[in-house]
C-alpha cells in the first residue's frame, strides 16, 4: 500500500507546474498512474536535452512511457542505469529482457556505468555575442549580452549540447568530465537541474506575455511556450491586433532613434514623437 510520504511527494511534484505542461493534464490522471510517472520522472537526468524526442523535457517522456507505451530505454544521457529503473518501474516480467539503453555518441564511464559526461564551454575570443547560445539552454547556465562575450557556468551546464546547433560560428566546444556521485548526490543533483527547468520556463512564459518585449521567439519550448500562453490567455482578436501593431510600431522607433542618434534630422524627429505617441496609445 503506497505511504503518505509518497503520496505526498507525488503530489508536490507533478502540482503547479510550468504552463508549457498543460496540455499533459497530468492532474486529473488516476492517482496510480501519477505515481508511476513522478517516479519516472525522478530517475530520470534531468538534463532536458530532448534526445529522447521530446524537446520540451524529461517530464513529458516520463509521462509518454505510462500513457503512451512509448519505448522506455530513449534516455541517452541516463543510459542503462536509467533504463534499468524505469524497466522496474513499469513492472516489466521476469520473463521480458530489459531493452538496452539508446546509444550515445560519447563512450560508457565504467564507473556511473553511464554515457561520459560533458559541459559546453564558449572560446571567448571566436564569440561574435549574437545570443542565440542563451534561450537554447534549459537551465539558463549562458550569460552574455548582444555583441559581447558570452560565458558558460560550467557548474550549471547539464552537457545538454543544446546551445550547439544554434551558434552561427561554431566558438562551443564540448569537454568530457570524470566524476563520481552518490545516489544522493544524483537524486540532489536531479532535483536543482529540475527546477532550474521550470524557473526557466516560468521566466521566458513572463517574457512571452509582457507586451513590451520585443525580443524574437527563437527556440522549439519557445514556440511551444508562446502557444501555451496564447491558448490559456484566450486573447482576443482586438489584441492580437494591438500586439502585432505595438511591435511594428516599436520597430519603427528604434530604426529612427538609431538614425537620429547618428545625424539630427527635423522630419525625422517629427515622425518619431508620431509613432511613440500612437505606440503610447494601444
Amino acid at each position: 500500500m503506497q505511504s503518505t510520504t509518497s503520496k505526498n511527494s507525488t503530489h508536490i511534484r507533478l502540482t503547479n507546474l510550468p504552463i508549457l505542461f498543460d496540455t499533459l493534464d497530468i492532474e486529473r490522471l488516476p492517482a496510480d498512474i501519477q505515481t508511476k510517472i513522478s517516479h519516472i520522472d525522478a530517475c530520470l537526468p534531468q538534463t532536458q536535452c530532448g534526445l529522447c524526442e521530446h524537446p520540451d523535457g524529461c517530464l513529458p517522456y516520463a509521462a509518454a512511457i505510462v500513457l503512451e507505451n512509448e519505448p522506455y530505454n530513449k534516455c541517452v544521457p541516463g543510459g542503462q542505469p536509467v533504463t534499468n529503473a524505469i524497466a522496474q518501474i513499469i513492472d516489466i516480467g521476469s520473463h521480458e529482457v530489459i531493452l538496452s539503453a539508446a546509444p550515445s555518441q560519447w563512450p560508457i564511464d565504467a564507473t556511473s556505468e553511464r554515457p561520459t559526461e560533458v559541459r559546453a564551454v564558449i572560446r571567448e575570443d571566436d564569440c561574435i555575442g549574437c545570443t542565440k547560445c542563451i534561450p537554447a539552454c534549459p537551465v539558463d547556465a549562458i550569460v552574455g549580452t548582444g555583441k559581447h562575450m558570452h560565458t558558460i557556468f560550467t557548474d550549471l551546464c547539464t552537457g545538454c549540447e543544446l546551445c550547439i546547433a544554434p551558434c552561427p560560428v561554431d566558438c562551443i566546444d564540448l569537454v568530457t568530465i570524470e566524476r563520481e556521485l552518490s545516489s544522493s548526490e544524483r537524486t540532489t543533483e536531479q532535483e536543482d537541474l529540475r527546477q532550474r527547468y521550470h524557473t526557466h520556463l516560468r521566466r521566458v512564459t513572463e517574457q512571452l506575455a509582457d507586451s513590451s518585449n520585443s525580443r524574437p521567439v527563437v527556440s522549439m519550448v519557445e514556440a511551444k511556450l508562446n502557444n501555451a500562453a496564447s491558448q490559456s490567455l484566450n486573447i482576443s482578436e482586438a489584441q492580437a491586433k494591438n500586439t502585432i501593431a505595438a511591435a511594428k510600431l516599436r520597430s519603427k522607433i528604434k530604426k529612427l532613434e538609431k538614425q537620429l542618434s547618428v545625424r539630427p534630422n527635423e522630419s525625422k524627429q517629427v515622425e518619431l514623437d508620431a509613432l511613440q505617441v500612437e505606440l503610447s496609445q494601444l
